[in-house]
Parts: structure tokens; C-alpha cells; sequence
């Protein structure tokens, strides 16, 4: 889990950069979106299901943990957090 929370980490602080210069806060961003969608909530830096809110267990997060990792690894989650602000800015918009 150490390689998990190292991820995290720094998927906070490009998430703080990116409140900055958009000037949008950001709470949670997707790490799984395939059935259940589980988010990082930067604000307590706990790892979610988006249905409930509730923090995960720590079997739950075991889990599931190699898939986070290849998500954060091949630019996914970074995708997820450029298509939110996409949206909440206008991107794209002609």
C-alpha cells in the first residue's frame, strides 16, 4: 500500500495545481470509473466509493489496489481530472 499512498500523494499535489490555476476547487477525482466509481478525496486523503461517500476497507482497497496504480501509471486518472475541467471551463467550446 506504501506504493499506493506515494501516487496519492503526488495526484494531490497536481490536483492543488490545478485549483490554482483554474481557480476551481477540487474535492475528489475518479481512480476507478469501470462499474462502482471510487474517488480520491484529497481533503482527507481518503479513497471512496462516489455512491456513498464511505471510506474503503482496508481489504476493499487491497483489492483493488493494482488496478488504482495502472490507472494513475497510464494517465488515466490525470485524463479524468482534464475532462472535469474541460467541463467546468468551457473547453472545447467554439
Amino acid at each position: 500500500m506504501r506504493e499506493l499512498f506515494e501516487y496519492l500523494n503526488k495526484l494531490a499535489s497536481k490536483m492543488c495545481y490545478a485549483e490554482k490555476l483554474y481557480g476551481i476547487p477540487i474535492n475528489y477525482v475518479p481512480l476507478i470509473s469501470d462499474n462502482e466509481i471510487i474517488v480520491y478525496d484529497k481533503r482527507d486523503g481518503s479513497i471512496k466509493r462516489l455512491s456513498d461517500k464511505k471510506k474503503l476497507s482496508d481489504e476493499e482497497l487491497k483489492s483493488i489496489e493494482k488496478e488504482i496504480i495502472e490507472n494513475i501509471k497510464s494517465g488515466k486518472v490525470e485524463l479524468y481530472l482534464t475532462l472535469t475541467f474541460g467541463e467546468d471551463i468551457g473547453l472545447g467550446e467554439g
